[in-house]
């Protein structure tokens, strides 16, 4: 036909759509191509003006929309947009076409949308498709038409934006277009589909089961009306499966899995090779696939699930909207199969496909949070396995971004709030830092707040919550924190149906909540129910599946508890047998292999303990044994295993008396004791047992005690917190007193001098919360100290915590090479830092020549008080004119550690009875104790005498009359009781009492007295005084004003800066602190007896407690006068330790303290101050170094006025 023909435009114009409809049922580009280059040609022939120019106009352009869709080549569908605009202005308003040009333009912008995600697109492909709903009349055929496109602009909108008004509106234009739709019209199932999709959608954001349901049928209708053949079949049976896996995922029953698959399938065999729909349908059918793998752990099906999704991507253009989405599940299927086979280079695999999908996709696009959360999430698994703390922090980074690009309201907006809160949380299981646990409760909290009832989520993130709270109830023993994870894990529970597969775990975190509450308040009620619910739980675990040996055993676990708790012999053997099942389901090789015998071997031990059956004493060697040979060496969890082979073979030579079982026993606690890698409570533990044996069967125990002291300051400082810390830190003072006692037996002073001293000061200022010498090395050194802090957390345990999935059973070596890495990096640090000037002693014991300058000024008396044997270890320097340290052993042969502990005992309750511990104030008014109580104090000074202070004096040949300076550095319970008031107060002979001999102090160190420099006395010297006479919220102190006056008349021209009542507010007062030499505070003070960091000093407007004391040092502060109560009363919980004010006042920078033990009189008070700064100020000169016989003498004074045991005895003078 020649160009000049006038039905040539018409002819090209038929042409081009019958190649068009034949693209469409095969899916050939090539009739696409064609098609387009018939109907340009017949666009080209047609005038300016003519009739048909829209309609040709319009054709064109939606038939290179088409390839657009297929191609995604951006100057397609700007060329389309434009053709369909064209068309619709030269179609005059009324037309009859102007409805369906409008949404043929409108469905030309929406994709320009899809592709490029520019806002201002969707609004207009909205407007066009209203347009053309308004302009059709409810008669017209095609009105259906217009209201469907409308409906899906709508849930676009309300895919973008979140806004559940969109979602209502959408599902309602789809109804109303099946409303308008006769039976048997071509596009029933089309619309049927769209309302399925639609009601779906709803399901996801509101969780109700019904709308699955909906949706569920009307998927299956659109199947069942559309003809074998028709080229939709396969989306409408690929729709169908989805919703059908959805259902199982919700519900569990495994016949809606198997038909998700055969649907899934079937969409993909009925699709010919190359159409533009194949890759969706293969990623389909993967993750139905992938959803019976999850439930029956079948390798055969993870690698189906790879090839499929795999295939997917291959299949798809680069360049292709859907490109990212690919990547992203291929990564999560290659990272699943990491979690299941352990190797590393999946998981970077994954990674680098999870980076492509957030690289391809361009900012502001809808799915550009969901790629940003999966890549985190790999990202964070390669963190748990590698340990690379850079990777943590990047992870929170990626989900935090997530979080912040998810607009409000949006459904994906609670699930990337739980990946938050999860990648914080293992920030904080790393650190310990509790304001990141705050954190996580609060983004799970959200998430679940933000999950409508009803959503299949809600449950996981209320077990995610309860979680979460329980470890906080842990790290802080608020029971009400219990109490709500039990209540969070029970509704996760009930919320979970019969039969889906997270019911088991969830009955089983449940059943160990409610064991952890056993275990708080003893209500065995709990104890039946936590093993009722664990049984539960294994009953609904599929044999085979992956969890149910770690479920048999934590069954076994309270059952054995419960044997503990009632003795019936026929629960410890249901736990063996519990406990012997796990270990069979376990496969060889399985990461969690050696856990599980040593599991079963403890179950086996509680059974030779009980019947003391030989055979069960080989069997428990036997499973100890191979579960440290099962694991590497520098495995974290080996030291652990050792200890419990160490201990059995201890048990067997004890049975059998065998020479080798003692030696085996001793290999095993050294090995674990020497390894460099592990919890170093663990390796604490076994060094001193490695001691403890050594030294009873005559072997050196110098190397395992050395050990245990090199061992504390992990387990003090660089440990990850734990809620038995101050359990820890008893255990570790104990245990140093038994290693000072053995080295005393074997006349080795100078290392029993350093042990009781490094001990001492880890123990105490850990305790303090104080600045540790890691705090010191982080201002000097940030980076090293940073370097220092991970790695040692991470060798605490972080690495072998339970992240690795139970199917990661290659994993134990490369765990092991990891823990190994890190103790050696450690080392390597920790040799920098002593390289380093000022470091020279970092985390190791100062030698002796380095501690004997506490003694240069007088003696110093160590006290070291152990079951073993007691015995005072003094420091006495040498008169000659160079002075050297000696130490003399001064055994106390009729004391005992039962005798102090009963000593303080009776002390504590005397002291509580004549209520000088109520609240901590100064008594107003005069006591009055009773004679009982009088003889009862005088009984436990007379006993302090006899059989501590007399002999000491005794040992250092001192006479009555002498007032000699001595120091005491008191340990266990010694360190509470008033050494400085020993003596027999039934008798007036003179010495009988210590004030007879010697002038004392103490000291909680030998580093806190070791500088006895006096700082010269400059022009800005300024002492602080602070009297509250009227504290609000306590009783008035009348006399602490005129206290402080005393001060400032005695001090003469010594610059006084005085805050009096509401002036003392805390701020004033540690700012003055700062600028002041000498410190004087008269007002009420207490000693929290819960937490000793609450421990401070009543001021007008707040308490400065320990905790703000401490913070930063004091510059100028050379002396405190803590003329308030209890401001050196120690923490019972730790009997090692002073924690107490004046303790915090020294390590502040003074260099001496004078405090009190308990409540003082309000009238006293004065008195002592004028006496103590009448002689410290004497020519008004202030001289520090007259602090303790300045109260020495005062406290004569007050004790020959007639004053009472409990009025003279609580002031004590500490350090220089």
């Amino acid at each position: 036909m020649r160009d000049d023909n006038p039905n040539k435009h018409t002819a090209l114009g038929s042409a081009g759509a019958s190649l068009l409809r034949r693209f469409e049922r095969s899916g050939n580009l090539g009739d696409l191509i064609e098609s387009i280059s018939l109907q340009q040609a017949a666009v080209n022939l047609t005038p300016d003006g003519h009739p048909n120019k829209p309609s040709l106009l319009n054709n064109l352009g939606s038939a290179i929309q088409l390839r657009f869709q297929h191609l995604e080549d951006v100057n397609d569908i700007e060329n389309a947009i434009s053709l369909l605009q064209a068309a619709v202005d030269l179609t005059p308003d009324g037309h009859p076409d102007k409805p369906g040009r409008l949404s043929d333009s409108g469905a030309a912008v929406q994709s320009r949308f899809q592709h490029l995600g520019d806002i201002r697109d969707l609004e207009k492909t909205i407007s066009l498709f209203q347009a053309s709903v308004d302009l059709t009349p409810d008669s017209h055929p095609d009105k259906l038409l217009w209201l469907g496109n409308l409906g899906s602009s709508v849930q676009l909108r309300f895919g973008r934006f979140g806004d559940i008004n969109d979602l209502e509106s959408s599902i309602s234009l789809f109804q109303a277009a099946i409303y308008l739709m006769p039976d048997g019209h071509p596009d029933k199932p089309d619309w049927l589909n769209n309302l399925g999709s639609a009601i779906q959608t709803r399901f996801q954001r509101l969780g109700d089961i019904k709308d699955l349901k909906k949706a569920t049928l009307l998927f299956q209708a659109a199947v069942d009306l559309t003809p074998d053949g028709h080229p939709d079949k396969p989306r409408w049976l690929n729709n169908l499966g989805v919703v059908v896996r959805t259902h199982f995922e919700c519900l569990g029953d495994l016949e809606d899995l198997k038909k998700a698959i055969s649907f899934t399938q079937a969409a993909v065999d009925l699709t010919p090779e190359g159409h533009p729909d194949k890759p969706a349908l293969l990623t389909n059918l993967g993750n139905a696939v992938r959803a019976r793998f999850e439930r029956f752990g079948d390798v055969g099906d993870l690698e189906e699930v790879i090839l499929l999704i795999q295939a997917a991507v291959d299949l798809m253009p680069d360049g292709h909207p859907d490109k990212p989405g690919l990547l992203g599940n291929l990564g999560s299927a290659v990272q699943m199969r990491f979690g299941h086979f352990g190797d590393v280079n999946d998981l970077e695999k994954a990674i680098s496909f999870k980076q492509a999908a957030v690289d391809l996709t361009p900012d502001g696009h809808p799915g550009k949070p969901g790629w940003l959360n999966n890549l985190g999430n790999a990202v964070q698994r390669r963190f748990e396995r590698l340990g690379d703390v850079k990777d943590l922090e990047r992870t929170i980074s990626l989900a935090q971004v997530a979080v912040d690009l998810t607009p409000d309201g949006h459904p994906e907006k609670p699930g990337r709030l739980n990946s938050l809160g999860y990648a914080v949380e293992t920030r904080f299981e790393r650190f310990g830092d509790v304001k990141d646990l705050e954190k996580v409760i609060l983004f799970i909290k959200t998430a679940v707040d933000l999950t409508p009832d009803g959503h299949s989520d809600k449950p996981g993130r209320l077990s995610n919550l309860g979680n979460a709270v329980q470890t906080r109830y842990e790290l802080l023993g608020d029971v009400k924190d219990l109490e709500k994870a039990i209540s969070f894990v029970q509704a996760a529970v009930d919320l979970t149906p019969e039969g889906h597969p997270d019911r088991p775990g969830r009955l089983n975190n449940l059943g160990k909540a409610v064991q952890t509450r056993f275990e708080g308040l003893g209500d065995v009620d709990d104890l039946k129910k936590a093993i009722s619910l664990k049984q539960a739980a294994i009953d609904l675990t599929p044999d085979g599946h992956p969890d149910k040996p770690s479920r048999l055993s934590n069954l076994g676990n309270a059952v054995q508890r419960r044997f503990e708790r009632f003795g019936d012999v026929k629960d410890l053997e249901k736990a063996i047998s519990f406990k012997q099942t796990a270990i069979e389901l376990t496969p060889d090789g399985h990461l969690h292999k050696p856990e599980q015998l040593n599991n079963l071997g403890n179950a086996v031990q509680t059974r030779f303990q009980r019947l003391e059956d030989v055979n069960d004493l080989e069997k428990m060697v036997s499973l100890f044994q191979a579960a440290v040979d099962l694991t590497p060496d520098g495995h974290p969890d080996k030291p652990g295993l050792l200890n419990d082979l160490g201990k059995t073979f201890f048990h067997r030579f004890r049975s059998k008396k065998l020479a080798t079982d003692l030696q085996s026993a001793i290999n095993s606690f050294s090995t674990s004791a020497n390894s460099p890698t592990g919890p170093s409570i663990i390796r604490f533990r076994t060094a001193c047992r490695w001691g403890k044996l050594s030294y009873i069967f005559g072997q050196s125990p110098i190397p395992a005690f050395e050990r245990a002291i090199n061992l504390l300051p992990q387990v003090a400082w660089l440990g990850t917190s734990v809620t038995n810390q101050h359990a820890q830190l008893t255990e570790a003072g104990d245990a140093v007193r038994f290693a000072v006692a053995v080295a005393i037996k074997l006349e080795e002073y100078k290392t029993a001098v350093q042990w009781v001293e490094y001990g001492r000061s880890i123990v105490w200022q850990n305790l303090l919360s104080l600045r540790t010498p890691l705090d010191d090395l982080r201002k000097a050194h940030p980076e090293l100290a940073m370097q220092l802090q991970s790695i040692s957390q991470q060798l605490e345990g972080s690495i072998s915590n339970s992240h690795l999935s139970k199917e990661e059973l290659g994993a134990s070596q490369d765990l092991a090479n990891r823990a190994t890495t890190l103790a050696a990096e450690r080392e390597e640090i920790i040799d920098k830092v002593r390289k380093t000037p000022g470091f020279e002693y970092f985390l190791k014991t100062k030698t002796f020549d380095k501690l004997a300058p506490a003694a240069h000024e007088g003696p110093v008396a160590i006290i070291n008080v152990h079951e073993h044997r007691c015995d005072a270890l003094v420091l006495i320097p040498d008169d000659s004119e160079h002075p050297e340290v000696s130490i003399v052993n001064i055994p106390l042969k009729t004391f005992s550690y039962d005798m102090s502990a009963n000593l303080f005992k009776e002390f504590s309750q005397l002291l509580s009875s004549e209520g000088v511990r109520a609240r901590g104030e100064r008594q107003t008014g005069r006591r009055q104790p009773q004679r009982k109580k009088v003889n009862s104090f005088k009984s436990i000074l007379a006993d302090l005498w006899v059989h501590v202070v007399k002999p000491v004096l005794d040992g250092l040949a001192y006479q009555p009359g002498d007032h000699s300076r001595i120091w005491w550095c008191a340990t266990g319970p010694l360190a509470f009781l008033p050494i400085h008031a020993a003596g027999n107060y039934a008798s007036d002979v003179v010495g009988e009492k210590i004030s007879d001999y010697v002038i004392s102090s103490y000291t909680p160190t030998l580093t806190a007295i070791i500088d006895w420099s006096q700082p010269e006395m400059t022009k800005d010297f300024q002492i602080l005084t602070v009297a509250q006479p009227s504290t609000p919220r306590a009783s008035p102190l009348p006399a602490t004003e005129k206290e402080v006056r005393q001060v400032k008349a005695i001090a003469g021209g010594v610059r006084v800066e005085s805050l009096i009542g509401d002036e003392a507010t805390m701020a004033r007062v540690l700012q003055a602190m700062k600028r002041s030499n000498w410190i004087h505070l008269a007002c009420h003070g207490l000693q929290h007896r819960i937490d000793s960091l609450k421990s401070g000093f009543l001021l007008h407007d707040k308490t400065l407690d320990l905790s703000e004391l401490i913070k930063e040092p004091l510059p100028k502060a050379d002396f405190a006068f803590l003329s308030a109560c209890q401001t050196a009363t120690g923490d019972e919980k730790i009997a090692e330790e002073s924690v107490h004010l004046a303790a915090g006042m020294l390590f502040s920078g003074c260099k001496g303290v004078i405090g009190t033990m308990w409540s003082i009189q309000d009238n006293d008070a004065p008195k002592v101050t004028k006496a103590v700064y009448e002689r410290m100020l004497k020519d008004g000169k202030p001289n520090r170094k007259e602090a303790a016989r300045a109260l020495h003498e005062a406290v004569k004074e007050l004790r020959e006025s007639g004053a009472d045991l409990l009025s003279w005895v609580p002031f004590i003078h500490m350090g220089r």
